[in-house]
C-alpha cells in the first residue's frame, strides 16, 4: 500500500511519458510477420512490451515440432493474448497459449472464431472461447472474408489486420455492429501502410493485400503514449497553478487518446505544443460545471476524466464504455465501488456512469482511505493524483502501474508528492 500526500498550490514538472505500448505492440507483432529479427535498441519501458518482446523472442528460438507443445504465457497482459494468439496461427509449431486466472477469464472467441473460419487449427484448454488456447500454426493459412463483432474489442480486429499481408490472397473483414475504438483500427491501418502494406478501411469493412510488409525505421514511428498524459492532465486540473512539460507529443499522432487536449480544455486546462513537447497549464476559462462525454473512440481515458469530473464536482454523462467490462477488471463497477468510497456521487445503468456533482469537502480528515485497484494499472494512477485535494488517499496496489507506466510514482515525486 501506498499514501500519498501533495501540499502544493504549485506544480512545475518535466515529464518523460512511456513509449506508447500500443504502437511497440503492433511494430513488433509487424516486424515478426515481415520475417525480421529483433528490433535491436528497444527497450521496452512497460510490462506489456516487455511482455511481448520476450515471448516473441521465445516463439524464434522454438524448435519448430509438432510433436512437442510449447506454452507462450502473457501473465496478465490481454493485448499479448490477442495479438499472439493471431501471429501463432501462422507460425509453425504446437503452441499453448494461457495466462494468469483473470487472462482465461477473458474472451477471445471473437478472435478465434474469425480465425478458424479460415481453417486456423485451435482448440480450447478449459472453456470454449477463453484461454488457454491451444494452436497448430500453418505459415500458409490461406485469407479470404471473415466476419467481427465491432463492439466487443478492436484488438480482435487489429490482430487479423496485421495477419492480412502474409495470408495467401489476403484478407476481407466484415465489421458487424457498431464499431468500439475505432481509432486502435485507424492505428494498425496507419502502422502498418508505413511497413508498405495495402490496407483499406472504409465504412465497416477492412480489405487488406497479399504481400510483404517492408523494412521501415521504426524508431522514428514510437511515439510517447498519450493515455500515460491523462494522468498529468489531472494533476494540472487539480493543482491551482500548474507548468508541465510532456516531452516529444506532438499534435499529429496515429493514438486516438491524442483527443485529451480538447477534452481538458473543457475542464479548465490550457494545451500548447511546442518545441519540447507538450505545455499545460491552467485556463483563464474555468471548468463547466457539466460534461458529457462518449468514450467509444477512447475508452482508456474514461476512468481519468471521470476522476477528474467527480473530484471537481462536475455533474456528468458518460458513454461508449462497454469495452470497460472487459478490461484488467470490469472498470465500470470498479470506478463506481471506489468513487462512492471516497464519497462522490456515482450511479451506473448498464454501460453508462452518471456523476451527480456531488463534491468532497473535508480534505483534512486523516482517515486513509484504501483505494483498491483491481489489478488495474488506470485505477492505481487516476485515482492517485486525488491527494492533491485530499489527504486521505492510499493505493492498495501501487505496482500494478509497472504494466504500462513503471515510473510513475518516481514522476510523481518528481513533482512534489509525497509518498509513503
Amino acid at each position: 500500500m501506498r499514501c500519498i500526500r501533495n501540499q502544493q498550490d504549485f506544480v512545475e514538472c518535466t515529464i518523460t511519458l512511456p513509449l506508447s505500448k500500443s504502437i511497440v505492440n503492433r511494430l513488433l507483432v509487424i516486424n515478426r510477420l515481415s520475417g525480421g529479427s529483433a528490433i535491436h535498441g528497444l527497450i521496452p519501458d512497460s510490462m506489456d512490451t516487455v511482455v511481448m518482446q520476450r515471448l516473441l523472442q521465445e516463439i524464434s528460438a522454438s524448435n519448430v515440432n509438432q510433436a512437442t507443445l510449447t506454452e507462450i504465457n502473457v501473465g496478465n497482459a490481454g493485448t499479448v493474448m490477442r495479438f499472439l494468439t493471431a501471429l501463432l496461427a501462422v507460425t509453425p509449431g504446437n503452441w499453448l497459449i494461457t495466462g494468469t486466472e483473470r487472462m482465461q477469464n477473458r474472451p477471445v472467441k471473437p478472435l478465434t472464431d474469425a480465425l478458424q473460419s479460415l481453417g486456423a487449427d485451435l482448440t480450447f484448454g478449459k472453456i470454449p472461447g477463453y484461454p488457454p488456447v491451444q494452436i497448430i500454426g500453418n505459415p500458409m493459412m490461406k485469407g479470404g472474408t471473415v466476419q467481427l463483432n465491432a463492439g466487443i474489442s478492436s484488438q480482435f480486429i487489429s490482430a487479423m489486420m496485421m495477419l492480412g499481408p502474409v495470408l495467401k490472397g489476403g484478407i476481407v473483414i466484415s465489421l458487424l455492429g457498431e464499431i468500439t475504438s475505432a481509432s486502435y483500427i485507424r492505428m494498425t491501418q496507419a502502422l502498418m501502410q508505413k511497413a508498405g502494406a495495402d490496407v483499406v478501411f472504409e465504412g465497416n469493412t477492412v480489405t487488406i493485400k497479399e504481400q510483404k510488409y517492408n523494412d521501415i525505421d521504426y524508431f522514428s514511428i514510437i511515439e510517447p503514449d498519450w493515455s500515460a498524459a491523462a494522468f498529468w492532465y489531472q494533476v494540472a486540473a487539480f493543482t491551482p497553478d500548474a507548468h508541465i512539460v510532456l516531452k516529444g507529443l506532438r499534435s499529429i499522432s496515429v493514438q486516438g487518446d491524442s483527443i485529451l487536449p480538447e477534452i481538458y480544455k473543457y475542464l479548465g486546462i490550457n494545451t500548447v505544443f511546442t518545441d519540447e513537447g507538450l505545455l499545460l497549464t491552467k485556463s483563464v476559462q474555468p471548468a463547466v460545471r457539466e460534461f458529457n462525454y462518449d468514450f467509444t473512440e477512447c475508452p482508456d481515458l474514461a476512468q481519468a476524466v471521470i476522476v477528474t469530473c467527480a473530484a471537481l464536482g462536475i455533474e456528468g454523462h458518460f458513454t461508449g464504455l462497454k469495452t470497460l467490462r472487459v478490461k484488467e477488471t470490469d472498470r465500470i463497477e470498479a470506478l463506481r465501488n471506489e468513487l462512492t468510497k471516497l464519497g462522490y456521487g456515482v450511479d451506473v445503468f448498464d454501460n453508462e456512469i452518471f456523476l451527480s456533482g456531488t463534491t468532497f469537502i473535508n480534505k483534512h480528515e486523516h482517515t486513509p482511505k484504501v483505494v483498491k485497484c483491481y489489478d488495474d494499472h488506470r485505477m492505481a494512477m487516476s485515482f492517485a493524483t486525488l491527494a492533491i485535494l485530499r489527504d486521505d488517499i492510499c493505493i492498495e496496489e501501487p505496482e500494478v502501474v509497472k504494466k504500462s507506466y513503471p515510473g510513475f510514482w518516481d514522476d510523481m515525486a518528481e513533482a512534489g508528492f509525497v509518498l509513503g
